[in-house]
């Protein structure tokens, strides 16, 4: 494994290897978000329209309705569920994924024996998991990652890469409102919009395109909100019995966490969701500088400074909202301390 890469574009050695490279498969993390099918998906598709005979590792069953107009922007690329020897990989390209195991794809890749593995990430808890590692955890996500790559190349950017990756920063900024966002983010915005990007498009599949399993799915996570007798930390659940009675799936949960942020006041926000059985998912936010990811590493997840996430098997879900909710107000009242709020 080599050292990690800290540049906000990779070494030329990272470049050299990973244009050697003639059949990669790119591949995210479960449950993906815009950014891991942006990255993904534009990448591989970048890849295609240069001659190189990229495929993408996307199992449609763990795309979330609103995310399916990502799909068709991208598919004239290859996709597979499963991959084997017998496909003739020679590199695997794994994108926006902290760990090895959370890549989206079986088998499992930290399986293989002297992979070629290629980790391109922004989460500030990558484990440099990889062969090559790229990881900036000072870029908003890895779709800006991946568009200054492409710009480094000059690689010419079709106009479904550029809204594929411009949907991967919107999603991963919340609409270039958090503190990720940078000049360099809002400059690559510019750079992917003067090639095409469609922004009424993904502005529209990503905030105006509810369908009613969505709605239903909101209408639960404002009824079950609940503020916290400080007013300080504001934290929603939904329990498996609420995905059944919306006609929801656990693939849906993207940004509904930021329902309990949204509250005047509230410094940290939770959202509980059992979209599988005795499988319980935390998606987590810091406001106004406050930090989640140690939060998030108590509880052996991980993610960014502001925004990360935990996934829990076997216990019921008020156990592990006591747990979690409990945990949260130490972290916070320390957090508060050393700042001397």
């Amino acid at each position: 494994m080599t050292e990690q890469q800290n540049s906000f574009l990779p070494d030329d050695e990272f470049i050299r290897q990973l244009l050697s490279r003639r059949k990669p498969l790119a591949l995210g993390h479960v449950t993906p978000d815009a950014d891991a099918i942006g990255s993904a998906l534009g990448f591989s598709t970048a890849m295609r329209e240069q001659g190189i005979d990229a495929v993408c590792g996307l199992p449609a069953s763990t795309i979330a309705n609103k995310l399916d107009f990502m799909i068709r922007l991208g598919d004239a690329t290859p996709r597979v569920d499963r991959w084997s020897r017998d496909d003739g990989f020679d590199a695997f390209v794994i994108l926006d994924t902290a760990g090895a195991k959370r890549i989206n794809v079986e088998p499992s890749i930290d399986l293989v024996d002297d992979a070629a593995i290629f980790n391109i990430d922004h989460h500030i808890s990558n484990t440099n998991f990889g062969r090559h590692n790229w990881i900036d955890a000072g870029a908003s996500s890895t779709c800006e990652l991946v568009a200054r790559l492409i710009e480094k190349l000059d690689w010419k950017i079709s106009q479904n890469v550029a809204s594929l990756l411009y949907a991967g920063i919107y999603g991963d900024t919340a609409g270039f409102s958090l503190p990720s966002t940078s000049p360099s983010t809002m400059e690559t915005a510019a750079m992917l919009l003067r090639n095409g990007a469609d922004v009424a498009f993904v502005g529209e599949q990503l905030c105006r395109s509810q369908v009613r399993s969505d709605f239903d799915l909101l209408r639960r996570v404002y009824d079950n909100t609940v503020i916290t007798n400080d007013q300080r930390i504001a934290y929603s659940y939904l329990t498996h019995e609420d995905f059944l009675a919306a006609g929801a799936r656990a693939e849906d949960i993207d940004d509904q966490v930021s329902i309990p942020l949204a509250l005047k006041g509230v410094h940290m926000a939770l959202l509980f969701t059992e979209g599988e059985k005795d499988v319980v998912r935390i998606n987590l936010r810091g406001e106004g500088g406050v930090r989640v990811v140690e939060l998030a590493q108590q509880f052996n997840g991980g993610g960014h400074a502001h925004a990360a996430g935990v996934r829990i098997k076997g216990k019921p879900i008020q156990d592990v909202i006591d747990g979690v909710v409990a945990a949260a107000h130490e972290n916070l009242d320390s957090q508060i301390a050393a700042i001397g709020n």
